[in-house]
């Protein structure tokens, strides 16, 4: 009850704080496959290895490695054990205060690189996530659809199967595909 109570607090701080910025129009048709650099900010509950490694395939096959900075809770670095090395920006508990917000250091660090495209893989909606792909000013924010995702992504795709299998990615990394 406390924590549905905190992130409606955090929702509406988050649509204050991004009540003025306004996305440009844009193609979408071939938008991914123009974009270079690439924020990607991975799952914050659990993945399965086969879910993981078709995510990395998938981001590694896009972008070269060094146009790529990917966003990753301390707890979940396990996941980067055998991907190649890229910019990686970790955070935990500390770095999101009460509300689900990421504090300003946090946000500073997205904020001083340019973003082509901003990939959230987290299946349920998070805060913390949507709000860091909305601070990355990317002009591509994609991400699965989720209740409240329209104030963050301009792209939700909506799969089916259950949360968090194999399927769910497979289908989204294949939508992802067609733009």
């Amino acid at each position: 009850m406390l924590d549905g109570f905190r992130r409606r607090v955090g929702l509406t701080y988050s649509r204050v704080h991004f009540r003025h910025d306004r996305d440009r129009t844009m193609n979408f048709t071939d938008a991914l496959t123009r974009a270079r650099r690439a924020l990607v900010i991975l799952p914050e509950s659990f993945v399965d290895s086969e879910s993981a490694s078709a995510l990395f395939r998938y981001v590694f096959r896009k972008f070269s490695s060094d146009e790529i900075t990917m966003v990753i809770r301390d707890d979940q670095r396990f996941m980067m054990a055998s991907t190649p090395p890229v910019k990686t920006l970790t955070y935990s508990g500390e770095d999101v205060n009460a509300w689900f917000i990421p504090r300003r250091e946090l946000c500073r660090k997205i904020e001083k690189n340019t973003f082509d495209v901003a990939l959230d893989f987290n299946v349920d909606f998070s805060l913390t996530s949507a709000f860091l792909c909305k601070t990355s000013n990317a002009p591509l924010r994609v991400s699965f659809a989720k209740q409240e995702g329209d104030h963050f992504y301009n792209v939700q795709v909506k799969t089916k199967g259950k949360t968090g299998t194999m399927r769910t990615y497979r289908n989204f990394l294949k939508c992802l595909d067609m733009f």
